[in-house]
């Protein structure tokens, strides 16, 4: 199986970019995977946090990109770099703050793209300009669009029962991480710990995450499965219209998800379904109704999904 590559990016600074990219790696790490983490950011916040931190096997790489250079240059770095790490390592994960002279079509070359975000208004409303601009990436026709996923980071849990996802629309699908939560103990594990550590809800929140992000990877890869058996069996072009859309009732379009001018609580629901389709079947047998669009919504309540976000789901599954 080829390398699974991520890269966690955004233009914003603060919104926990770093903290993301360095505890997804040892997330993964623990999880048996052999993983590279790549910090293009001149300040090398993530790759610091893995050096001084318990070393738990995660290979560090910093590596700043020559942005003043303009033109290819950076994007023939970037690629360099992530080709090079992708020979020796299962997931590479490359830590990057977006600038205008990054070329988009670097984008391409990775498999998952996390954007993390507050969830201010103000901050949304620039994680939608961000991805507007790049839209053409992700509705891309000619190459594979990387799968994209927002996370709502740094969250307070009072921030949990507003209705500010409600408000912004976004332009491109895409799906939603469980939200990371703000807390003191998480300041305190820098170059320390490890947020999965955490004995609290930060923690767990943070555990969630991880695991939305091992369903997007398992999602993805089952999707390009489907696509590769769909091209070596049939050739005819209406042929290759109906396999496509076999991936979609599979739970992953190539494109868009769920439509493009999705809210983020809609896209919350696709990830969410394909985790409770691995719940165990004898934990689904407790369920004493028919399996129905009704039964969706316990399972929506049985995640343990913040409430802004279950009411929104339960909305959009029951229009």
């Amino acid at each position: 199986m080829s390398t699974f590559k991520i890269l966690v990016t955004s233009q914003k600074g603060g919104v926990g970019k770093s903290t993301v990219s360095a505890n997804l790696a040892a997330y993964l790490r623990r999880q048996g995977q052999t993983v590279t983490l790549i910090d293009f950011d001149t300040h090398g916040s993530s790759s610091t946090w893995l050096t001084r931190a318990p070393n738990i096997g995660v290979v560090v790489q910093h590596h700043i990109l020559p942005l003043d250079q303009g033109g290819n240059r950076p994007i023939l770095d970037a690629r360099l770099h992530l080709r090079r790490a992708a020979s020796s390592s299962e997931i590479v994960i490359c830590d990057l703050t977006w600038t205008d002279s990054i070329a988009g079509e670097l984008m391409f070359e990775y498999d998952l793209v996390i954007v993390p975000t507050s969830v201010s208004e103000i901050e949304l409303a620039a994680t939608a300009g961000f991805l507007s601009r790049h839209r053409w990436v992700f509705d891309s026709a000619i190459h594979t669009p990387p799968t994209l996923l927002v996370c709502p980071t740094r969250v307070q849990p009072e921030q949990l029962q507003s209705d500010v996802f409600s408000k912004q629309r976004f332009p491109v699908s895409f799906m939603l991480a469980p939200p990371v939560l703000e807390a003191q103990s998480a300041r305190e594990m820098f170059e320390r710990g490890y947020l999965m550590d955490l004995q609290d809800a930060c923690g767990t929140s943070f555990n969630e995450f991880g695991k939305s992000v091992c369903a997007a990877r398992e999602m993805r890869e089952s999707a390009q499965g489907m696509r590769q058996t769909t091209n070596s069996r049939i050739t005819a072009p209406s042929m290759r219209t109906a396999g496509m859309s076999n991936m979609a009732t599979a739970g992953v379009k190539r494109n868009n998800l769920l439509g493009n001018s999705a809210t983020l609580s809609s896209q919350y629901s696709i990830l969410g379904r394909h985790r409770m389709q691995k719940v165990r079947p004898e934990d689904m047998t407790n369920k004493s109704a028919p399996h129905t669009d009704a039964p969706q919504n316990t399972h929506i309540a049985s995640m343990g999904i913040p409430q802004f976000l279950k009411r929104m789901s339960m909305g959009v599954m029951n229009k």
